[in-house]
């Protein structure tokens, strides 16, 4: 199945117009936050990605090693990655899937998948945004591992 009829089957199930831009993007808003997902012809590939919302203010450096650690062999990430748009400064995760494994199906719920994985890091960031400059990191993430919720990989 090639990309673009994969995202079309995504979009036909969920009710949402499949209305690709000129690179084959499509975007959707998932409790909150903006995924798209992009049709990479030139590697035969599918890739979601969700805003993950600007760095906190105090504490970035507990964060990126949070971040660092969890994508770690995607142990807090379920199969995506997380990084920093060196455009906008804001935190995204990405998830890159060979159309060769994306039915329409298959592609569903791990869009479902990204969509948990994506509200679960947006609460930990905004945690660390909320948290005093001098407390402890974020309970859901003190402990190390994976962010609860979250099934490694």
């Amino acid at each position: 199945m090639e990309a673009s009829e994969v995202i079309k089957s995504f979009c036909e199930k969920v009710g949402i117009a499949f209305e690709p831009d000129d690179d084959g993007t499509v975007s959707l808003e998932v409790d909150g936050s903006v995924v798209t997902i992009s049709d990479l012809r030139e590697i035969d590939a599918i890739v979601i990605v969700g805003d993950l919302g600007e760095p906190p203010p105090e504490r970035l450096e507990a964060l990126y090693k949070v971040m660092l650690e969890a994508n770690h062999l995607f142990g807090g990430t379920c199969g995506a990655t997380i990084s920093r748009d060196p455009k906008t400064g804001r935190f995204a995760l990405c998830r890159v899937m060979p159309c060769v494994i994306a039915d329409g199906d298959f592609f569903y719920a791990e869009v479902e998948r990204f969509a948990s994985t994506l509200e679960t890091w947006v609460k930990i960031i905004r945690d660390f945004r909320d948290a005093p400059p001098d407390g402890a990191p974020p309970e859901a993430v003190s402990g190390g591992g994976a962010p609860p919720g979250l099934i490694a990989v």
